[in-house]
């Protein structure tokens, strides 16, 4: 096989020259027909039987096919048949071309798969004629193929642009927005390098949320300046900045951009918002190491503005969760204020029960579901484990002394009001995930393991894991919390009593779980502890659950 250099390609300096390749036993018809096709411009393929024009086909994909009915090894008719069967080749037009001057021959080629016949001997001007109408046909069919590749490549593109807006304007948290942000833009833009910066604070340097392609011990740490160039110029009123190879002007770069967001070529787009911009998305390392096309652009835009929706969105949702969790603690704290003991109690138990949930979360032993939510509901609703203490009278909930029997017994009503409380404000149409466990808190977090608890006896699994989890979290405060009736007691007497009551008061596997948390409670107990006096900077109200067996000792 044989390839020749086309006349007007080699001259002219233009576009690879159409291929016309030429299948014919005879080599004389071979050269007859390469030399009518080279003073048009094209460059040829030679083949001198069936099997070869399958092959040379298949490898170079030429524009039209010369093919002789009548060859060695196999004829043009099967050769017509086998390319016509392959995809690749299946929509290659093919002349066939025979000596006999039947109208069966015509019938036969034409019945393979030919799209055109052709007598011999060839008639030049005729020949050439046909063979510029099939380059035009093959032409029209490969921009159909290239408008259609395209059209579905940009379909494609649209649904995993609708998808990820619908996917990623469900996530709550910057981080994992951040995340799908970062691994859409480099599935879509093909690129290996890719990084989400947000401000850290209202005036504060760019931070990454999320990266590939940088090492993910490095770029936690980075802090970018908002004067920097390219990243904090886009994010301050440039909005963005594209630089292919050709790019006259590429801005001096500082040491970390250098280092781990440029190699050009590369995007840099702002994600603004109605307030301004909120963060600054950037693209390069392009995998078939081509320029950024104006498509490109386009889809990165549409990626910054989805992301800059999404992450407002969970900025205004954050706030919203942080003026609930305050409202909701100082809801906690209505009951707390009148034993006129201040502290942050609520704080800890909240955190401490975190602890316990987070740990369980992998325990297989544990049947409920513990997830990330889970844990989130369990700290809005720790804190409102006491509520219903604001319905007890002043003189059982503030007397210094032993309580009576009646006296505790009217104590104990607290669970059942806190939980009749709570459902009320569920039954009025606030639906909301933590109600429910905040509500299995207030009316449960006093059961015991062995059934002697109360309000209602329960045991084992029957009473519901937050409840058991706040139990254990609030004791262990409570323990160790200064009172006026007691001083600060240690990390260790609070560990020797938890260890005592396993299997009796606590759930054993619970017991198990502080075990292994043992220094994570005193390093949290520390970093919310108050004074000898009860006395915290945050003013938060101190009292426990557990606490009244420090009252009721012999209760």
């Amino acid at each position: 096989m044989h390839v020749l250099g086309g006349l007007n390609e080699a001259e002219s300096g233009m576009a690879k020259a159409p291929m016309i390749l030429i299948a014919d036993d005879s080599r004389s018809d071979r050269d007859l027909c390469a030399l009518l096709l080279r003073r048009e411009g094209y460059e040829i393929a030679l083949a001198q039987n069936g099997l070869e024009a399958i092959e040379v086909a298949r490898r170079e994909q030429p524009h039209v096919i010369i093919m002789d009915m009548m060859m060695p090894l196999m004829d043009g008719l099967e050769a017509t048949r086998v390319l016509r069967a392959y995809s690749p080749t299946a929509n290659i037009p093919i002349i066939m071309v025979s000596a006999n001057n039947e109208e069966e021959d015509a019938v036969a080629g034409l019945d393979a798969g030919a799209d055109e016949y052709l007598s011999k001997p060839i008639r030049p001007r005729d020949f050439r004629f046909r063979v510029r109408s099939m380059v035009r046909l093959r032409n029209a069919s490969l921009q159909l193929q290239r408008a259609n590749a395209e059209l579905r490549r940009r379909t494609d593109t649209l649904a995993q642009l609708n998808q990820f807006c619908e996917a990623v304007l469900l996530d709550g948290s910057v981080k994992a927005i951040g995340r799908k942000v970062v691994e859409m833009a480099a599935a879509l833009l093909q690129s290996d390098r890719v990084s989400l910066l947000v401000p850290d604070g209202n005036d504060g340097p760019l931070r990454v949320v999320f990266a590939l392609g940088i090492d993910p011990r490095i770029w936690p740490k980075l802090t970018i300046p908002l004067d920097s160039p390219i990243s904090g110029q886009v994010f301050t009123g440039q909005t963005e900045f594209v630089a292919n190879r050709d790019t006259a002007h590429v801005p001096t770069i500082g040491q970390y951009e250098s280092a781990f967001f440029v190699s050009v070529p590369l995007m840099s787009t702002a994600l603004r918002s109605h307030d301004g911009a909120i963060g600054v998305l950037n693209v390069t390392e392009k995998q078939d190491h081509q320029e950024y096309s104006n498509e490109d652009v386009q889809t990165c835009r549409q990626i910054a503005q989805t992301a800059a929706l999404a992450l407002e969105h969970a900025m205004v949702r954050k706030q919203l969760d942080a003026t609930r969790d305050s409202i909701i603690l100082s809801m906690a704290r209505l009951s707390e204020y009148r034993q006129r003991t201040i502290g942050r109690h609520l704080e800890r138990v909240r955190d401490l029960s975190a602890l316990l949930a987070r740990y369980l979360a992998d325990d297989p032993r544990i049947p409920e579901k513990i997830d990330e939510a889970y844990i989130t509901d369990l700290r809005r609703a720790a804190p409102l484990h006491d509520i219903g203490k604001v319905a007890i009278p002043d003189s059982v909930l503030l007397k210094k002394g032993k309580l009576t029997t009646e006296e505790f017994q009217l104590m104990r009503e607290h669970t059942s009001i806190g939980e009749q409380t709570l459902r009320m404000v569920i039954s009025s149409g606030h639906e909301v995930s933590f109600l429910r466990i905040a509500m299995d808190i207030a009316h449960y977090h006093h059961e015991r393991w062995d059934g002697t608890g109360y309000p209602e006896g329960l045991a084992g699994e029957g009473i519901p894991l937050c409840a058991r989890i706040v139990c254990l979290a609030d004791t262990y405060d409570a323990i160790r919390m200064p009172r006026e009736y007691k001083p600060t007691l240690s990390h260790e007497t609070a560990t020797r009593e938890i260890l005592a009551g396993s299997g009796t008061q606590f759930d054993p596997r619970l017991v198990q779980a502080y075990c292994a948390l043992e220094e994570d409670f005193r390093n949290t107990y520390d970093q919310l502890a108050e004074d000898e006096y009860g006395e915290s900077h945050e003013s938060a109200i101190l009292a426990g659950s557990s606490a009244e067996s420090w009252v009721v000792a012999d209760a």
